[in-house]
Order: C-alpha cells, then sequence, then structure tokens
C-alpha cells in the first residue's frame, strides 16, 4: 500500500511539473514561479552532489531559470522538464567549476569525488539511529562507486527518472544507463549484500 501510495504522489507531482512547465512556457509568469518553487528543492539537492558552495547553487539555479524565462518562446514544450531542469543546472555547475578548478574533465572511468552522494535526514523513511547507521553505510560505499553511477544511481531512484530521461541528461544513450545501473549493483552486491536488499525499502 505504502509503495503505490508513493508511486501515485510521484505521478501527481510530475504531472503538476509539466502542466506548470507549458503554462509557463507559453507565458504565465503565476505559473513560472510555482515551477521555480516546485523544483527548487529537488534541483538544490542535485546541486549539492556537486558543489557545497549553497550560494553558487542557488545562482545557478536562478541563472537556469532566467534563461528558460529569456528563451520560453522557443523551448520545446514536449522536452520533459525534470531532466532539462535538472540538465541545465548539471551544465552550469560543470562550466563553473571548470572555470574554478573544482570541477574536473568529466571520466566515466574514474573515481572522482565531484559526486557526493548522502542519505539525507529530510528522507522521511530515515526515521530511527539504526537505520541511519545502515544509511550512512550504504552512502560511505555508494560514494566509492565511479562518479556517472552514483550520479545513475541518484537520478534513478532519488529523482525518479527513468532510463530515458537520464540518458537525456547525462547525453549518453540508454543502454548505457542501463549499463552502469548494472554495473552499480553488481559491485555493491561483492561489497556488501545487505545493501541490495535493503535498496527497495530506502527507495
Amino acid at each position: 500500500m505504502g509503495t503505490l501510495m508513493r508511486y501515485s504522489t510521484v505521478d501527481l507531482q510530475e504531472s503538476e511539473i509539466k502542466q506548470l512547465w507549458h503554462l509557463a512556457l507559453n507565458g504565465d509568469r503565476d505559473s513560472f514561479q510555482r515551477l521555480l518553487e516546485k523544483t527548487y528543492d529537488l534541483m538544490f539537492q542535485y546541486g549539492h552532489k556537486f558543489s557545497k558552495d549553497t550560494e553558487l547553487i542557488k545562482d545557478s539555479i536562478q541563472d537556469v531559470f532566467l534563461e528558460i524565462l529569456e528563451k520560453r518562446n522557443t523551448l520545446n514544450k514536449d522536452i520533459p522538464p525534470k531532466p532539462y531542469l535538472l540538465a541545465s543546472l548539471r551544465r552550469r555547475l560543470h562550466r563553473l567549476g571548470q572555470r574554478q578548478k573544482w570541477f574536473l574533465p568529466e571520466d566515466p572511468f574514474t573515481n572522482a569525488a565531484t559526486f557526493a552522494f548522502e542519505f539525507s535526514a529530510e528522507y522521511h523513511l530515515i526515521q530511527s539511529e539504526s537505520t541511519r547507521s545502515v544509511a550512512d553505510q550504504m552512502a560511505s560505499l555508494i560514494n566509492e562507486l565511479p562518479k556517472r553511477q552514483k550520479e545513475v544511481l541518484y537520478l534513478r531512484f532519488f529523482q525518479d527518472l527513468d532510463r530515458d530521461e537520464i540518458a537525456f541528461m547525462m547525453k549518453i544513450q540508454p543502454q548505457s544507463v542501463s549499463n552502469l545501473l548494472q554495473e552499480a549493483f553488481k559491485w555493491l552486491k561483492t561489497q556488501w549484500k545487505p545493501v541490495i536488499s535493503l535498496l527497495p525499502f530506502f527507495f
């Protein structure tokens, strides 16, 4: 029952974001503001995976929405808004990071610590001390994965993006997304089997 309710809530949120996206691109300022409010937290959480500079992340989110406002007449209204927003923030942070030397050029084969994975207390499933302890251990293991595997796990299970949306975001093939997920799970299973059994509980 809990799982059904979760997916129902996610579907409602996705539907609302898509509706606000269409209205915002049609020039509705109230919808534009509500779109910003609805997606701000998820964008901030995603940006925080790349940088701990909160002001930089906030400014980057603002810049993304200003760019959308400027380009609203030429943007494709059928683009999935959530992947588009996250991808725009990702690109902006990447560019800024390269200038400031804290974001290294992307290499899918390195364990670059440019995508920090953590189970935040704001996830309501993490209620007890023992559960948080397991979550910390799980996050520690996940952070040993290559950057792209970590990012795919986060987008798939924390942002509920499907394979095609993740591929669009990361500019890779859908099959590459599947491969990254499979490789991540295979490695996690060899390191700590309880991780695999607990993932459905957390996600």
